[in-house]
């Protein structure tokens, strides 16, 4: 699951978690009246308040389960719907049901656990707990009781509407984790095509070649015994079109791997800010040439993917430039860390890739929190006036 996934349903969590501060503020509100009219009893706080206490983590894992671990949790999550309702009506029968206080809790409670609830589920807990909250009013009135059409009043618009507000945040999660599994799909199905594309491209290249070849080996072999020169012929167009085949596969080979650095880049900036990380990038057209443009692509990815797996990067640039015959590619973050290992084998196999074409790589932390990898070769760009170097760094100006 990718960080910006993660980060939706941080959000959707702490975004709930203000209906348990409400609860927690009718709380507050709740001791505030009573000390005011000096009607504290020491028994009935501390059973509301222990009841408080169940309540508070039953609706923290609740609320965890909603959003972090939905539907793996449905299960449990019913069972805490349970505890804390359990609680909410203790704390109401040992204080009282006034909406401006302690009936702040019941009214928070319903507007939590409805929300992975459908409409009929949502409306008939909505309007028992308004039911309820009338009821306790009505049987218990605290120090400064309401009429009963004030509870009414309040309990059935608090409870009917609160619940769907809540139910609004996780909708948007919803849709957040159904795009990002499209996004999965799409790959997947883009990499099974392009597996048949190549299976198909192979099969029509040497398929015809091999049936030639295995009909002409046969056809020698009969020959051998029969007329030696015609086997001989045979033998030797089975060779040439062996030969052929190989040329055909290693040129389809050859094509396959190599990477385009403008369709390279366009798909690192897509998965980079899916992840949450903004790239900006400066492609320049004419500014490298196809020779270059293969390892400069391979740079990209493999920057792409050492960001993804070991930076906590918000941002990076990629920038290309060509000066004095040379094309220079720079990708730059924010995400080094205080050590950065460069043992690995990506950064050398590119290197590698760059000398083969006359060039270097060059993959260091800037020293500020940022890392900078940047790649240089020949342009390839016969008498194309090359654009220049920016002015300043791009790390400067992001």
């Amino acid at each position: 699951m990718t960080g910006a996934i993660q980060r939706a349903q941080r959000i959707t969590m702490w975004s709930l978690s203000f209906s348990l501060i409400l609860a927690w503020f009718g709380a507050l509100a709740g001791l505030s009246l009573y000390a005011t009219e000096n009607r504290l009893s020491g028994p009935r706080v501390a059973v509301a308040l222990a009841a408080m206490v169940v309540f508070t983590w039953s609706m923290v894992r609740l609320l965890r389960a909603v959003s972090i671990f939905w539907p793996r949790l449905a299960r449990r999550s019913r069972i805490d719907t349970t505890i804390s309702g359990a609680a909410v009506l203790t704390i109401l029968i040992a204080q009282d049901a006034n909406p401006a206080g302690w009936g702040m809790i019941a009214i928070a409670w319903v507007s939590l656990v409805t929300v992975r609830t459908n409409r009929i589920i949502t409306v008939l807990l909505a309007l028992g707990t308004a039911a309820v909250g009338i009821t306790v009013g009505f049987v218990n009135p605290g120090p400064q009781a309401l009429p009963i059409g004030a509870y009414a009043v309040i309990y059935g618009v608090m409870c009917l509407t609160l619940p769907w507000a809540n139910k609004l945040w996780i909708w948007i999660l919803d849709l957040a984790e159904q795009a990002h599994h499209s996004k999965d799909a799409e790959a997947r199905l883009a990499v099974t095509e392009e597996r048949l594309r190549f299976a198909r491209d192979l099969h029509d290249l040497v398929g015809h070649s091999l049936s030639v070849i295995a009909v002409k080996s046969e056809l020698a072999g009969k020959l051998t015994t029969i007329d030696t020169d015609r086997a001989a012929a045979q033998m030797a167009e089975v060779r040439a079109l062996a030969q052929d085949s190989l040329r055909q596969i290693r040129s389809a080979v050859r094509g396959y791997r190599i990477l385009d650095l403008a369709s390279e880049i366009a798909s690192v900036q897509a998965i980079l800010e899916a992840d949450g990380v903004r790239c900006k990038v400066d492609l320049p057209d004419g500014a490298v040439g196809p020779e270059a443009a293969g390892p400069f692509a391979w740079v990209v990815r493999e920057s792409a993917t050492n960001i993804l797996r070991h930076s906590s990067a918000s941002w990076c640039t990629v920038t290309l430039w060509a000066a004095d015959g040379s094309a220079v590619l720079e990708v730059v973050n924010d995400g080094a860390g205080p050590a950065v290992d460069q043992g690995g084998t990506g950064l050398a196999g590119l290197a590698e890739r760059l000398t083969a074409v006359g060039g270097t790589l060059t993959a260091q932390p800037t020293g500020d929190g940022r890392f900078l990898v940047r790649a240089t070769a020949p342009s390839g760009v016969a008498g194309a006036a090359a654009p220049s170097a920016p002015s300043a760094p791009p790390w400067e100006t992001a």
